[in-house]
Formats: C-alpha cells, structure tokens, sequence
C-alpha cells in the first residue's frame, strides 16, 4: 500500500529495518572555523552524540552530500572520525560541496563496498543494498563547480535496470538536490536541472515510494509522480525557505529517521532540543 503521507504509521508485524539520513555536514579543515558563524564540527559532533544516546541502532547510516564545505582531505578525514561509529554500515552520495577524488581518498572504502561499476557515467558515486522487500538506492547529482545538481541520461538508465530487476517491490531513492520545487524561491534556482528526468522515471516506475533528499537546509515534504518526497535538516547552519535571497534560520540542527517494513513506511526529522549558536549575517 503507497501511504498518503511521509508520516504515516503502521502496526509492526515483521521485522523493521531503521535508517539514518544525515546531511549537509559543510565540515573545514580547521576544526575551528564556522560557516556563518555555525561551528559545523562542533554541531556535528553534537548530532551525533545525541543519536548514540537517545536513539534505537540503526541498520543503515546514509549521508547525502556535502560532507564538506571547503573540499579538503582533512574536511573529509574529520568527517570520517565523527561517523566512525557507524562505518560498518555507511553509504554515501555526494552533493554540490564535494569533491569526488578527494571523497575517494580519503571514504575509499566505504565507495568501494556501495559501489556499482553498470552506472558507465564519468565517476559517479552511487549504492544500492536491500531491506527485507524494500530496495535503497543512492543518486549521484553532483556536477564539479556547480551548486545545481544534475541526474543525467546514464545514470536514470542505470535506475531504470535497477528498479526493473526489483520488480514491483517497493524502493527509496536518497539523493543530495531534491527533484521538487521546495517552496523556497532562491533555493529552487538551485535544484536539480534536469528533474523532469528523474521524474520520468518514477512515473513509469510506481514502486518509488519515498525519495529523500538534502541541499536545502530544512524540512520539507511533498510529492512528485505519487511518490513522496522529504527534505532533512543540515547537522549545521539552517535555511529559511521564505525570500527570494539566501536566509538562515536559528533552529537546532538535525536529522532524519527512516523505517521500512513490508511494503510500508514511516519517516520523520528529530532535531536537538535547541540551537546552541546564532547564524551571523554578513554584513
């Protein structure tokens, strides 16, 4: 059964399988400085300590982009130390604030157990693992030196054969650049370029329920081909959707929980119990 609702909850008769969606990490090298004057280590630290001590294990741990915001080896070596916790269940995708080589280096082997070399476009990051009868898959939108993303004609053909050979089972896609508009003027001059693409795709394939995405800094959640389609909130700085020019909200940081069983699910965001710092507008 499709649910009408990101949020809907079900009676648990079979075993669950639980998700972690972090994203929009924005990580420097110096464990110091800030982004707007949100020390992003620090609040990513924070995010994760209060999921070790509040939340139930979870099965996957999936991270959908811009781990970093400056690019560099020690960004991602930092990011890597704070997620270690879950490596052993890690799956990544990169978003416009990444570097493909440099996640590589330094995330070589997490790529290298997610990886799937049938994508055939340039370098992209993708995964796929299944849960009970759901299959998760991750999207590479990133395009080097642009913030809007891109899907591309190899990589929907990849989808395609990926959702064909899994049937009418029910699957989640996770990517960095949500394929909706967002309600956020400045943010949707910065989405994903050729959604009408990955739309396609979901229309011809009805088993997509939920695609769950990040770049936007905030919780969202609409639809698009029937199925649903959430954003999370950065483990750092926050957008205000409202405006047509950038604007940072005050609100805590967060993340989101995924449970999938049977051919059901439910999702929502936690955030911590309150932001710790102001974002610093420039002047």
């Amino acid at each position: 059964m499709r649910p009408l609702s990101p949020l809907l909850y079900y009676e648990y008769t079979t075993e669950m399988t639980r998700i972690l969606q972090l994203t929009d990490l924005h990580l420097f090298n110096q464990p110091e400085e800030t982004l707007k004057g949100i020390p992003t280590r620090e609040t990513l630290q924070a995010v994760v300590s209060a999921i070790l001590r509040n939340e139930d294990e979870f099965d996957h741990v999936v991270v959908t982009g811009d781990h970093t915001h400056d690019e560099q080896l020690q960004s991602y070596q930092a990011a890597r130390g704070i997620l270690d916790p879950w490596m052993d269940r890690l799956t990544i995708v990169p978003g416009n604030h990444d570097d493909r080589a440099v996640m590589r280096s330094v995330l070589g082997d997490v790529i290298q157990n997610q990886s799937d070399d049938s994508v055939s476009d340039d370098d992209r990051i993708v995964f796929s693992f299944q849960c009970g009868e759901w299959l998760c898959l991750g999207l590479d939108t990133h395009v080097p030196g642009e913030v809007p993303g891109y899907f591309g004609e190899a990589q929907a053909g990849w989808l395609r054969r990926r959702l064909t050979a899994h049937g009418n089972h029910p699957s989640v896609l996770f990517l960095h650049h949500p394929p909706v508009d967002v309600g956020s003027e400045w943010m949707d001059r910065i989405g994903l370029k050729d959604r009408d693409r990955l739309v396609e795709v979901v229309r011809d394939f009805p088993s997509v329920q939920l695609i769950c995405c990040g770049h936007v800094h905030h919780e969202f959640d609409g639809t698009v081909a029937g199925a649903c389609v959430v954003t999370t909130p950065s483990t750092g700085i926050q957008f205000d959707p409202c405006g047509a020019e950038p604007h940072f909200a005050s609100d805590p940081p967060g993340y989101r929980v995924i449970e999938l069983a049977n051919d059901q699910f439910r999702t929502h965001v936690v955030r911590l119990p309150h932001a710790d710092h102001t974002p610093v507008v420039d002047s």
